[in-house]
């Protein structure tokens, strides 16, 4: 206590710079965007639109150096910039020549940070990559009323004294039926909407009744009070599938097969999300409405600022192939860090939003990989110190 008061009177403040697990990569990146610049005045504009919303106070630091958090603003405005740039370069010359100028303009005016794998993170070492896995909104089929087409409710958030309800509860016994709670009602079925929670959001094709259709959102909106556990575990215990098959369609097919099995296994997952209603796309962090392709989640204990630039090198699903196998490709692409997620853990650690359809969920279902992962900062002159003398 003596200390603060000391500095105090000295006239000095301190400001402690929220940290990063990076280091700064001192040596130039080949960027390529896979798709060609699609989608990023969209995911740029949500999250300027949250750093207006929320302000950006405080310092950040990357590497070993320290910036303000305004930075983070900055660089997503300068890469716009730079972006649109070389669109209109790709309207009078070649790709080739343009990509070239995009690349020299991107390693020229931004810093460029790698994240550090902690010890016990698969990158951890020489190699220094990031684990990836993908995440996207599936696609629902519903009304507002409940039909005999249409009979398996959605729910928004109960209060309080509903909360610990357990899926077997909720879905088989009832347990929330006609308390007004339901959001809307879905012919798919109990293991799709499963997979909707374990996703945390997605969209909804609307029957209205006379013969039109709408598409909302749904977006997370809590949890009860139950531990969350993948199914597939309990039926690779019981022997319902087997290892080196048990994925998605597996799991769909046995559950499809056997729909007297269906409670026993859903009651090893008591975990239930509620969810509302959106005219926007599924929200991240912030309330920020997550962009396909374009959005990424990454643990936020440890990066506490969302907004941050990446750019990805991995792989992903592109096709099965005649024998039943997912066969991968490399790709590379810039996202925007908007969201988290209770499975990613990690300083080197992502899961890549890839929006709808049926590819997104072949990607989702298939993305467990190493790859390479940067964050892109805008180059300044102006460092922030951790103690400086109060105005």
């Amino acid at each position: 206590m003596k200390y603060f008061v000391t500095w105090l009177l000295l006239g000095i403040t301190l400001s402690f710079a929220e940290q990063t697990p990076t280091a700064r990569l001192n040596q130039s990146v080949t960027f390529a965007d896979d798709l060609m610049f699609s989608n990023i005045d969209r995911v740029v504009e949500r999250q300027l639109a949250s750093f207006r919303r929320i302000g950006l106070k405080g310092d950040i630091k990357f590497g070993q150096k320290t910036y303000p958090k305004t930075i983070l603003r900055d660089s997503l405005v300068l890469f716009k910039v730079i972006v649109d740039r070389a669109r209109s370069c790709l309207k009078r010359q070649s790709e080739l020549s343009c990509m070239q100028e995009f690349n020299t303009e991107l390693n020229q005016k931004f810093d460029i940070y790698v994240p550090v794998p902690a010890t016990t993170e698969p990158g951890y070492g020489q190699t220094a990559t990031t684990k990836f896995t993908s995440y996207y909104s599936p696609d629902l089929h519903g009304s507002r009323r409940p039909t005999e087409r249409y009979s398996r409710a959605i729910y928004r958030t109960p209060p309080a004294p509903h909360e610990n309800y357990k899926r077997v509860d909720i879905d088989y016994k009832g347990a929330l039926a006609g308390k007004g709670m339901e959001i809307f009602w879905v012919e798919e079925s109990f293991f799709d909407l499963y997979l909707l929670h374990v996703q945390g959001g997605g969209r909804i094709n609307i029957d209205k009744g006379d013969g039109t259709k709408e598409v909302k959102y749904l977006s997370y909106d809590g949890k009860n009070r139950q531990p969350f556990k993948m199914i597939y575990h309990y039926m690779l215990e019981k022997g319902y599938i087997r290892p080196g098959a048990a994925g998605i369609p597996h799991q769909r097919r046995f559950l499809e097969e056997n729909p007297d099995k269906e409670e026993e296994i859903f009651g090893t997952c008591p975990s239930y999300v509620y969810f509302k209603e959106s005219s926007e796309e599924p929200v991240g962090l912030n309330n920020i409405p997550l962009t396909e392709g374009r959005s990424l989640a990454i643990d936020s204990r440890i990066y506490k600022t969302m907004g941050l630039l990446n750019f990805v090198k991995a792989v992903k699903a592109s096709h099965i192939d005649e024998n039943g196998r997912v066969v991968k490709v490399p790709f590379s692409r810039f996202f925007v860090a908007q969201d988290t997620g209770g499975a990613i853990r990690g300083n080197a650690r992502c899961d890549l939003y890839f929006g709808y359809g049926p590819q997104a969920e072949l990607t989702a279902y298939n993305m467990n990989d190493q790859g390479e992962q940067y964050f892109l900062v805008k180059k300044t002159a102006r460092l922030r110190r951790t103690g400086r003398k109060s105005p």
